[in-house]
């Protein structure tokens, strides 16, 4: 909630002038831990202040940064001098106050911890050590951090909130005549959302189950894809549901609106509102407040994510609450984009039933390979065989290619796994008609 120390202290440094005006302030403590089998070699505590400031006078747009408070008057001028040697744009605009929503982003219990974190970092290896087929540990991390972030504009705009977040990783590499890795990560706002010795375990599982892999023919068939790797495919789509890509011309679904472009039982999910969430926010990049919407609602197109700039451009009342705030200015992104479905969703011995012959995909290598403009990929894959509903042996040197429009419209059965991973959420996807190459 609004801290008014530091909003007066940021209007004790600026003057009043003849133009609208925008200062985003981000003052962050840091904790993290780092080490392998059981040493720890990096821990690190870090303190960072940005201020960022936005001018807009006579139709033209200004950015200056500064990391000091001292500096916020030098960088206040810097932005009215770009803003009066630029070209005028009449979709630039500051946004307009608006009614926030209060969401759970805060965990005061991480407090008690942050600069401690070793036990979280040894539950985590205990986890991935559990099976004694892991030799070693590539590398584990662990991560808190506390934010305050605010805003202060011309348009009476006065808004401060406080963030905690933490984030495990853990990569395990596992040794039976062959050798494998695996990882694991987690991203959250509370403590209590995170199994560190989970996060270990899972490393272990992925890295062990693809020890002496088999390669197999080439074959059309079904895919098992994990919410890990499921959320991949996720972020693809939302870069074509970006409207700042849509109007670079970067998206699969231009001249699709209100159209269908996935299987019609499936929805995609933006929610800043989510308690507790990584992506969970009152309000995004700009201040503007966040809010649960349907981009794809039944497989249909309904909305891309704005912030105001894209927003007026569109001709749209506001912005949809989707700004992100970028060391290069202002871009569009997801605050918690999910995956749900009208489907029943089914357990995962269920799922593996409906499988005649594919794979199960447990991670991909090369993903931002693919083109945001068609949507064709080709990936690397990490996984196991499936032949008649029984999983048959670990794979090596495969590779899956496709549409990601496809992808989505071939979505037959989805898991009652929802996870999320940072502000990304996907549940275990099947999918049918994937063409697997050996």
């Amino acid at each position: 909630m609004p801290q008014q120390p530091i909003l007066n202290e940021i209007l004790r440094k600026i003057s009043s002038i003849k133009a609208h005006w925008e200062i985003y302030f981000l003052r962050r403590k840091s904790f993290s831990l780092e080490g392998k089998d059981f040493d720890f070699d990096k821990n690190k505590v870090a303190v960072r202040e940005l201020f960022s400031i936005r001018v807009l006078k006579d139709g033209k747009i200004g950015f200056a940064t500064c990391t000091s408070l001292d500096r916020i008057s030098d960088a206040f001028n810097h932005a009215i001098m770009l803003a009066e040697n630029s070209d005028p744009d009449e979709f630039s605009e500051i946004p307009e106050p608006g009614q926030l929503q209060e969401v759970q982003v805060y965990d005061r219990e991480l407090e008690k911890v942050s600069d401690n974190l070793t036990d979280f970092l040894v539950e985590m290896q205990k986890g991935a050590f559990k099976d004694k087929r892991v030799k070693k540990l590539r590398n584990s991390e662990v991560h808190v951090s506390f934010d305050e972030k605010g805003f202060i504009n011309s348009k009476g705009l006065e808004i401060s909130y406080n963030f905690s977040q933490i984030t495990a990783h853990i990569m395990a590499i596992a040794e039976d005549l062959d050798s494998q890795m695996g990882w694991s990560y987690r991203a959250e706002r509370f403590l209590k959302n995170v199994n560190f010795f989970e996060i270990g375990r899972d490393a272990a599982a992925k890295a062990t189950l693809l020890l002496n892999g088999k390669r197999i023919k080439s074959l059309k068939g079904y895919g098992l894809i994990i919410p890990a790797v499921a959320v991949e495919f996720l972020e693809l789509i939302s870069k074509s549901l970006s409207a700042e890509n849509f109007f670079l011309g970067k998206s699969i679904f231009i001249n699709k609106m209100d159209k269908l472009v996935i299987n019609d039982k499936i929805n995609i999910i933006d929610d800043g509102l989510l308690e507790e969430r990584f992506g969970s926010t009152p309000f995004d990049g700009e201040g503007v407040p966040t809010k649960r919407k349907f981009l794809i609602e039944k497989g249909v197109l309904k909305g891309l994510m704005h912030n105001s700039y894209t927003a007026k451009r569109a001709g749209l009342k506001s912005s949809t609450g989707n700004a992100l705030r970028t060391d290069r200015g202002i871009s569009v992104g997801p605050t918690n984009l999910y995956l749900d479905t009208e489907n029943r969703n089914y357990s995962f011995e269920d799922l593996l039933k409906i499988i005649d012959r594919g794979i199960y995909v447990i991670d991909v290598m090369g993903m931002h390979t693919a083109n945001p403009i068609s949507g064709d990929f080709s990936v690397g894959v990490a996984g196991l065989y499936i032949e008649k509903g029984e999983i048959k042996y670990p794979l090596k040197e495969v590779v899956i290619s496709g549409n990601i429009g496809d992808f989505f419209k071939n979505i037959i059965a989805t898991g009652t796994d929802l996870t999320f991973y940072g502000n990304l959420g996907a549940p275990t996807l099947l999918v049918e008609g994937l063409d697997i190459s050996g």
